[in-house]
Parts: C-alpha cells; sequence; structure tokens
C-alpha cells in the first residue's frame, strides 16, 4: 500500500480498506472481519515501522472520555469515536535499529523540532514533522469496519 500520496499539508483521515456488508452481517462474521482488518494493521505497520521507527501504542478510550468535558482538535477527537486503539508514528524521527522492532507503550513527545540529520524542506515527500496514526474503525456495530489512515500536523492530545 503506497501512502505517500496522503502525507501532504493539514490533516486527512483515509480509509485505506472498507468491508462490505457488515452493517447487517451476523455478529460472528463481524468478529471474524474484524480480526483480519487488525491482522492488515499490522502487516503496514511492519512496513511503516521499518520507515519510521517503532511506533506509539496508544489507547484512545481517554481522549474519547475528554471529548465530553473538553475541546479535543481534529483528527483526534473523530479518530477516539471510531477506533479504540492506534499505532503512531512522528514522521521526522529518523529511525534507529532499536526503532525497528515492535511497537511501544511510550507516550508521544511532544514536539521536540527537527532532527539535527534532517532539515525541513529536505524530505522529498513532505512528510516532515508529521503524525501518522494506523487504526482499525470498528466501534460502531451498525457501520462498515474500516482500516484507517491519520495524517496531520496537529499534535496528539
Amino acid at each position: 500500500m503506497d501512502i505517500d500520496r496522503y502525507l501532504g499539508p493539514g490533516h486527512r483521515t483515509t480509509a485505506l480498506v472498507t468491508s462490505h456488508g457488515l452493517r447487517t452481517a451476523d455478529a460472528a462474521v463481524r468478529l471474524a472481519e474484524v480480526e483480519r482488518f487488525h491482522g492488515q494493521r499490522e502487516e503496514l505497520a511492519g512496513r511503516l515501522t521499518r520507515r519510521w521507527g517503532a511506533p506509539y501504542h496508544w489507547g484512545l478510550q481517554t481522549v474519547r472520555l475528554r471529548t465530553g468535558t473538553e475541546e479535543i482538535p481534529e483528527p483526534w477527537a473523530g479518530l477516539s469515536l471510531r477506533a479504540d486503539d492506534v499505532y503512531l508514528w512522528r514522521t521526522d524521527r529518523v529511525p534507529r535499529a532499536a526503532d525497528r522492532a515492535t511497537p511501544s507503550d511510550r507516550r508521544p513527545p511532544a514536539d521536540q523540532g527537527p532532527p539535527a540529520e534532517r532539515a525541513p524542506g529536505t524530505d522529498p515527500v513532505g512528510e516532515y514533522g508529521r503524525w501518522v496514526a494506523l487504526g482499525v474503525a470498528d466501534r460502531d456495530p451498525y457501520d462498515e469496519v474500516r482500516l484507517l489512515l491519520v495524517v496531520t500536523d496537529t499534535d496528539p492530545p
């Protein structure tokens, strides 16, 4: 899956894969499809890990709860209503060998500016300083399941 076309300015949420017919499907069929989507997420996360290093594994329940009492910026508010968790990469990170292993449960860092190894404007696909999130939108049992890619320059809350 080529995600470079989604790395432009602003923010966007893209359904990379969408199920068909699960709105009225049996619960067992839906569960099997959800598991398949999570498998696709793991596969794509492995490729993105080789590109940007180990992602943060970020649970969205607290963000979802906070939307009731405070202003949460998009795309994070909407994403928290659709997915339970995401893998999250900061695209200006230069991967280290240790990062290429498994996802991490660390919290995302605040904006730390450009790394010394990569100056602004030198990134050929414009991914510098962006957040990339990958999750499965499966919270609504009456909607289709989607593998979501979110690209934004808005820091996570």
